[in-house]
């Protein structure tokens, strides 16, 4: 739920979100309907979509949904192809002159989903979204519009975070290759190859920290509020992110190594059943360097 300290923004995306849901709420099978995203967390800017989940006895068909939504007033509506295959659809469309996503899931679906990241300790991957947890999160942090019961029912039990899905997204991480060979790029200004591996590195250091922190993996937007809301952490964390990006490569290579280190760190204090000494031992490991022979003549 927002606080006092929500954004206009957000506060006026779940006002309309509340003029929207009386929309939908009268269709058959439907359980449930919750603001979820950026206004859920209170942090929408200007350029926020407004995010809506609904929870489906039966879920409808494509056909269903574009006839629901337009039936609504909706113009411009899409949807996401492959929902059928997975009892989920995500569509878009407009609507009182605002974008509209909407995740639709049948009840079976999102109970599916909650039992492989509490019970299973789900930590795949659909390129760099988790999905599972994603959608976790969401539900974790949403707004119920319509179906309290159902909602809190799933919050209850995703509150309690998983200590063994904590453990699984740090190990899944740990796989930093020797740091010696982003010196070499930058010592050679390869700064495709450099920053594309940053990109990397950093990726996995926030999901150890997600972990470390018992935050279902929310996806790499809004990284300056999840960083804020972790207390296990290197010190000036996004601060010291924005300098890998922004200062000039040496610099920002040398701040990465730090991170990584303080991490490793962190983990070695908060997760002390974590075997770090392979990752440490990789991490320092240094690429053989040839110096050119002097020939006497």
């Amino acid at each position: 739920m927002p606080t006092d300290k929500a954004t206009a923004h957000s506060v006026w995306r779940i006002s309309l979100a509340r003029e929207i849901a009386p929309l939908f709420t009268d269709k058959p099978n439907l359980e449930a309907c919750f603001v979820f995203g950026s206004a859920a967390l209170g942090i929408s800017d200007q350029y926020s979509d407004l995010e809506i989940g609904f929870i489906w006895t039966q879920i409808p068909s494509a056909t269903e949904l574009e006839f629901f939504s337009c039936n609504a007033g909706a113009s411009g509506w899409q949807i996401e192809p492959y929902g059928e295959n997975r009892h989920a659809w995500l569509e878009q469309f407009y609507l009182l002159d605002m974008k509209i996503e909407a995740g639709h899931w049948a009840h079976s679906t999102m109970s599916d989903i909650v039992a492989s990241v509490v019970e299973q300790h789900d930590v795949s991957q659909h390129g760099l979204l988790f999905e599972n947890q994603t959608v976790v999160s969401h539900l974790q942090h949403g707004i119920a519009l319509y179906g309290e019961n159902v909602i809190q029912r799933w919050q209850g039990q995703i509150k309690p975070y998983p200590e063994q899905l904590a453990i699984t997204m740090v190990q899944k991480h740990l796989k930093f290759r020797p740091f010696d060979g982003q010196r070499i790029l930058t010592e050679r200004l390869e700064l495709p190859l450099l920053y594309e591996n940053t990109c990397s590195f950093v990726r996995w250091i926030l999901n150890m920290l997600f972990a470390l922190n018992r935050i279902y993996h929310p996806g790499y937007k809004w990284t300056r509020y999840w960083t804020r809301m972790m207390t296990i952490k290197p010190s000036r964390l996004f601060e010291r992110l924005e300098s890998v990006f922004q200062s000039d490569a040496a610099s920002g290579t040398e701040e990465l190594g730090h991170l990584i280190e303080e991490t490793l760190d962190l983990i070695e204090k908060h997760m002390p059943s974590v075997d770090l000494d392979r990752q440490r031992e990789t991490l320092v490991q240094t690429y053989p360097r040839w110096s050119v022979p002097i020939r006497h003549t």
